[in-house]
């Protein structure tokens, strides 16, 4: 009875890992041991690598290398992201999918070496990471998670933003861009300018040429200040037109230009009833500022050089491997219905 249940036992081939397949990996000065079996299955590239043929004798001068027994695979890649992109692959608990809290810097690492690598599944769940973090939306006003953790201080800073634009570039995620330009972009010149001449200097040049197309967004998202409605208060409303326009030079004139902030309609709402203009008039105001930062929102990939947002919702469904419904809407464009 024995051996006939020993005969029907089927091995599978792709979950039937042997004790030879323990490998080394060394990036800079770190050095992980690790089952090889496991990572190819997960990595064509190191399938490839481990599946090359070992010399009989190795030279201390080759690039094939023995430490305990076992093969060294050189990479040559940042210790940092080697280590956080072995602890997603042999811990599942380690890079859970969001909303779960996750650091910044596992989650860039992730994506830049699931990429290099071949690791689908890894590569997808951090650019779901970065898109749920705010860093894709689909238009200007989306509400968006705040799961990402971006440093010790939890703080935001121009390097994190660099490091999002300089990964999603060399990822060919190129649908993560426009929101985080358009981010650097709003930012004080003195802030960015210390990073031109640096490896990111291309992408601080881009933000820098995108001031004046700000200015003109946000001249554009405070058009309604020209547009007077009837109503039965004129001369109040008119007042706060005054003010608003005041307060909209001093925009212009500041360090900071930010015309489509997804609150943008209802902070300059609030704005205009605490200045006491009239229902009528505020409803009015609203209507046009929210279709003035579609407008620009629509534009913002050609002021950055980048393909229209359709091409860049055609490339996140493939990135993604998601599929058009037969119900779903064209995506001509990312404006929304003004309420």
């Amino acid at each position: 009875m024995a051996d006939s249940v020993e005969e029907s036992l089927v091995k599978v081939d792709d979950l039937w890992f042997t004790t030879d397949t323990i490998i080394i990996i060394r990036a800079e000065n770190k050095i992980f041991r690790v089952p090889g079996g496991i990572l190819a299955a997960r990595s064509s590239v190191f399938r490839d690598m481990i599946s090359f043929p070992q010399p009989e004798v190795v030279s201390t001068n080759s690039d094939f290398e023995q430490m305990d027994g076992c093969p060294v695979v050189r990479l040559h890649d940042a210790a940092e992201d080697v280590e956080v992109f072995l602890r997603a692959i042999y811990d599942s608990s380690y890079f859970s999918p969001p909303p779960a809290p996750t650091q910044l810097s596992v989650v860039l690492g992730c994506l830049r070496l699931s990429y290099k690598y071949d690791v689908e599944y890894l590569h997808r769940r951090a650019l779901q990471h970065l898109m749920a973090g705010g860093w894709y939306t689909s238009t200007y006003d989306e509400s968006v998670s705040s799961h990402l953790i971006y440093g010790a201080s939890d703080s935001f800073e121009t390097t994190h933003l660099l490091q999002i634009i300089a990964t999603a570039t060399e990822v060919s995620a190129l649908w993560l861009l426009p929101s985080a330009y358009y981010e650097l972009s709003t930012y004080p010149s003195k802030d960015i300018l210390p990073f031109l001449e640096g490896n990111v200097g291309l992408h601080v040049g881009k933000a820098l040429a995108a001031r004046t197309d700000l200015i003109r967004g946000t001249i554009a998202v405070h058009d309604f200040l020209n547009h007077f409605e009837p109503c039965k208060t004129p001369k109040r409303c008119g007042e706060a037109r005054k003010f608003a326009s005041r307060e909209l030079l001093d925009k212009l004139s500041g360090p900071e230009l930010d015309p489509i902030t997804w609150n943008v309609k209802h902070r300059i709402t609030k704005t205009l009833k605490a200045l006491s203009m009239c229902g009528e008039c505020r409803d009015s105001a609203k209507k046009r500022v929210d279709k003035a930062a579609c407008d620009f929102w629509d534009e913002l990939p050609g002021v950055f050089d980048l393909p229209t947002w359709q091409e860049l919702h055609t490339m996140k469904k493939a990135a993604m491997g998601e599929e058009d419904s037969d119900e779903e809407t064209s995506e001509s464009d990312s404006s929304s219905e003004s309420d």
